[in-house]
């Protein structure tokens, strides 16, 4: 993506919806250019274009948490993507971050990807190498990710080495957080299958509370965020041997 679009959408991001004519003139690009870019953005499922303009997607959508701080997300992605290997069957849960992460898997070759969310599973559907798992379950609409006791049949016939998760809140004290309580008890299921765990979020979820918890802190392997997190989050996250990567 051109960095044009990433300004497009960090706009949208802080005001919700804008005009073409408005982008035209803080960009300081033709209007022409400008609804070539929300054409593409739209394909891309990150924006609604709306007459004479653009908006972000509803707000209990996956696509409008894509949005949302797109270019610090984008960088969390790929250094997640960073972390997978030739060869490696991951699990992808749900959330933006990890949804960026498929789509920069696309192009990789001998790679198998498990997960319970339909949105990430789209992101790797034109992509002729990687082989995508979809396990089934109750589905939640919003954020297109199954849920419920059948996650926990499908775990016990698949191995996977990689987990990748998002979060909605993050402290010492309770560890991962999530305000959907459904999703919770089907992350806590994926955390204790023994794999590595790697959670990926911005740092503006670090202290931030949700309604529960899925796992400790001790049990995340390795956070992958931005260069947000609180001044003394290093050395907290060092002492606990949790693997920090801020970008």
């Amino acid at each position: 993506m051109v960095n044009r679009r990433e300004q497009i959408l960090n706009l949208l991001s802080r005001d919700g919806e804008t005009s073409v004519n408005s982008l035209s003139d803080t960009l300081s690009v033709s209007l022409v250019t400008i609804r070539s870019d929300l054409r593409a953005l739209e394909e891309e499922g990150l924006l609604i274009r709306t007459h004479g303009g653009a908006a972000l997607p509803p707000v209990d959508d996956i696509s409008h948490r894509l949005s949302i701080n797109y270019t610090t997300k984008q960088r969390i992605a790929e250094a997640a993507a960073g972390e997978v290997e030739e060869g490696d069957t991951v699990l992808l849960e749900a959330g933006s971050c990890v949804a960026l992460m498929a789509r920069a898997l696309a192009d990789r070759k001998n790679l198998n990807v498990i997960t319970n969310n339909a949105f990430v599973a789209r992101q790797l559907k034109d992509s002729p190498s990687v082989q995508v798992i979809l396990m089934g379950g109750f589905y939640q609409k919003e954020s297109e990710t199954m849920v419920g006791p059948m996650i926990s049949r499908y775990l016990e016939y698949y191995n996977f080495s990689k987990v990748f998760l998002g979060m909605d809140g993050f402290s010492w004290e309770r560890g991962v957080m999530c305000r959907n309580f459904d999703r919770a008890e089907v992350m806590s299921g994926f955390i204790g299958q023994g794999a590595r765990v790697y959670v990926l979020s911005d740092s503006g979820k670090i202290g931030r509370t949700a309604v529960r918890s899925v796992c400790t802190a001790e049990d995340v392997d390795c956070l992958i965020t931005d260069r947000g997190i609180p001044a003394d989050f290093r050395t907290k996250a060092a002492d606990l041997g949790m693997t920090l990567i801020d970008v």
